[in-house]
């Protein structure tokens, strides 16, 4: 059904206030921050997710093209934002849920002393075994990633106390794996990554025996305390991985909070702490300053104990946060952005996972891209219907994923060179590639330098770059005397000394920028407001993401994508930029538009709820025309602006057309302003919301 009401709210004034005379002033020098390339602090380990229940399985039901296209989006950093780690649960051969959309998958030890590659029907039934997520781990590994974490919700049944892998089971018994039960769940675990390996060629690199030991569930958990999980560890688990030849390393804690208790008592055991390799944990509690950051003493034993971290789960869970629009836009984003960024520099992490990058779920907050469904039930039934959301978090997230490898090197840098703007910086000393990313939380553009220090191999700009940096140190291009060096500056060859910088602000995702000029081992930047900003070497650039907007973003007016004639950008003291010369038959375009299902949140049973809002300051007024495809293609929205005196902004409202055949799936977005003759409008902005 086509809704087409009209609502119009005044929001500003375009008149420009008389500065006041006097004294003219040189203009204060930009901030200052510096990178150090010799100032090395800890490794990456790379940027992961997890496909655990079943989640790989709506990425397989999409079919070819899009389930390639799903993939790479998640694991090529060529096509999308390079994810590095996987990490899937270990099968517990539990009933709960639904076995082809959320609940656990099977063991590979259904009764005791009996492994499923032992049995006479192995070879038939092989293929359907862990399908989803022995699939998902291929794909991956085909797109380059080496780490595959494999987490136990729970142990098979037959461990446990209350004989049950969920909460239920047995009246009264505890949800915690049977103490006389603690050598064959760690042959089990040691089995569990043999197996994998020789039936199905999958490395599992990571082994941890539990995930969230501090709660029981309806869904597949287990309780463990502290001191059971040192117990396992150091007479169990970490002699039976010695013993057997696992090379799979030990990965301690995954408590819901994000601290280091649940790894605590192992690690101060010297007996224990031997064959822990990373302590590990999620981000649901303990994070401060609006879960932008950790406890300062969350891991002050690790730190001292020079323990890798990483924090293995986290997402948008729990009303309202995952139910707003606000929160799949920038505003999201950002929250993430600086979240990693303070992890990374304050509490030295190695590693960040997000929960499920690609998934049909419902819809909660779980997902970096999320699978658009029907509705129905989906108990036995595909609902997946070919269309996916894409949301702000997916490209924020991807600025740090897309662009640092595992191997780099954390190094010092100015973390907060002004008020609301945080960096970090990384780099790979083999290749001499490195990575800068900042944040701007501020509404307002900041300008900045970077001063790159401490040796970083960049090109020559003069000959005394070949004397005094020597020509040895230079890796783009390479030289095999300071002659050579110095002829190559005279004749002006080579690549420019440069950096590339790529953006992710309200209204852009990932946008690949021009280069901009090193001069001095400094390069000078303008960061967009509410933004996050990737700097790399120009010859370590990536291409331009496909250009795939969405709902969630900002449509400046002064950034379409196509306009008609006569249009022209002017600078507004409360506005900036805006378009001005609007007059009848104008219109503005803005490629290749997800409108998806119109759930503008991502619920079903919010399909068709999307409203759009132009920002306009009305001159003669008129109406202004929402259409898809072209100047005259479908109408999918009116909304009609009184006149006005061509200084106020006002925000006019429609309801968007996503039916079938109107605004549903990738569009072109075109806005068409009708009127009487002279001008009608200037215009600053589009922009939806539920």
């Amino acid at each position: 059904m086509v809704r087409l009401a009209t609502a119009v709210v005044v929001v500003g004034s375009l008149v420009a206030s008389t500065a006041t005379g006097g004294t003219a002033h040189r203009p204060a020098p930009p901030p200052t921050a510096v990178v150090d390339w010799s100032a090395e602090r800890q490794t990456v380990d790379g940027f992961g997710g997890a496909f655990a229940f079943h989640k790989a399985g709506g990425i397989q039901r999409l079919g070819e093209p899009l389930a390639s296209r799903m993939l790479d989006m998640i694991f090529d950093d060529q096509a999308g934002i390079g994810l590095d780690i996987v990490r899937v649960m270990v099968g517990d051969g539990g009933v709960w849920g639904d076995q082809s959309y959320d609940g656990p998958t099977q063991t590979i030890a259904p009764e005791p002393g009996m492994f499923v590659w032992d049995q006479p029907d192995w070879a038939q039934r092989k293929a359907d075994f862990d399908a989803h997520q022995v699939w998902l781990m291929r794909q991956a590994q085909v797109r380059g990633v080496e780490t595959i974490l494999a987490s136990v919700w729970s142990p098979p049944a037959w461990m446990k106390q209350n004989n049950s892998v969920t909460s239920a089971g047995s009246a009264g018994l505890p949800n915690k794996l049977r103490p006389d039960m603690y050598q064959a769940f760690a042959d089990y675990l040691a089995e569990y990554v043999l197996g994998y390996e020789r039936e199905f060629g999958i490395r599992i690199t990571h082994l941890s025996p539990t995930n969230e030991p501090d709660i029981t569930t309806g869904y597949s958990s287990c309780q463990w305390t502290a001191e059971e999980l040192r117990v396992l560890v150091r007479d169990h688990l970490g002699p039976t991985f010695e013993r057997r030849g696992v090379a799979a390393k030990i990965v301690l804690g995954e408590g819901v909070g994000f601290h280091e208790g649940y790894a605590l008592p192992a690690i101060t055991d010297p007996a224990a702490n031997q064959h822990v390799d990373v302590v590990a944990a999620h981000g649901y509690s303990g994070l401060i300053d609006d879960a932008t950051r950790a406890a300062p003493t969350a891991f002050t034993t690790s730190h001292a104990l020079g323990k890798t971290i990483w924090q293995t789960e986290y997402m948008n869970q729990g009303a309202p946060r995952d139910r707003l629009f606000v929160n799949n836009t920038i505003s999201d984003g950002l929250r993430y952005a600086t979240l990693i960024g303070n992890l990374f520099d304050e509490t030295r992490l190695n590693a960040y996972f997000w929960w499920w990058p690609v998934a049909n779920n419902g819809a909660d907050g779980s997902d970096l891209i999320r699978l658009v469904n029907t509705g129905t039930p989906q108990s036995g039934n595909p609902t997946e219907n070919g269309q996916y959301r894409i949301f702000k978090r997916y490209y924020t997230f991807g600025q740090y994923s897309r662009f640092i490898d595992p191997g780099d090197v954390m190094i010092g840098a100015t973390r907060t060179p002004v008020p609301g703007v945080t960096l970090t910086a990384y780099k790979d000393e083999a290749t001499h590639d490195f990575t800068i990313v900042v944040v701007n939380n501020n509404a307002d553009d900041v300008p900045l330098t970077v001063d790159l220090a401490g040796g970083f191999p960049l090109p020559p700009e003069s000959r005394q770059d070949c004397k005094k940096g020597g020509w040895a140190t230079f890796v783009n291009p390479m030289f095999r005397n300071q002659g050579e060096c110095v002829s190559h500056v005279a004749a002006g060859k080579g690549p420019r000394p440069s950096v590339v910088p790529y953006r992710t602000s309200g209204n852009e995702n990932m946008k690949k920028l021009a280069d901009i000029r090193t001069h001095g081992g400094s390069f000078s930047t303008n960061l967009r407001g509410r933004s996050v900003t990737t700097f790399v070497p120009k010859w370590s650039e990536l291409p331009a993401l496909p250009d795939r907007k969405d709902v969630f973003s900002t449509y400046l007016a002064e950034e379409n994508d196509g306009q008609s004639a006569g249009l022209r950008v002017v600078t507004t003291p409360e506005h900036g930029r805006v378009v001005t010369g609007v007059r009848d038959g104008s219109h503005l375009r803005w490629a290749n538009v997800n409108f998806a299902d119109g759930s503008a949140a991502g619920f079903a049973d919010q399909k068709g709820q999307l409203r759009l809002h132009a920002t306009v300051a009305p001159k003669a007024g008129g109406v202004i025309e929402a259409r898809i495809d072209g100047p005259n293609g479908p109408l999918v929205g009116s909304m009609t602006v009184p006149p006005g005196s061509g200084a106020d902004w006002v925000t006019a409202t429609t309801w968007i057309d996503t039916s079938p055949g109107a605004a549903n799936g990738f569009h072109d977005l075109y806005l068409v302003f009708t009127g009487d003759d002279g001008a009608l409008f200037a215009v600053d902005r589009a922009e939806f919301s539920d």
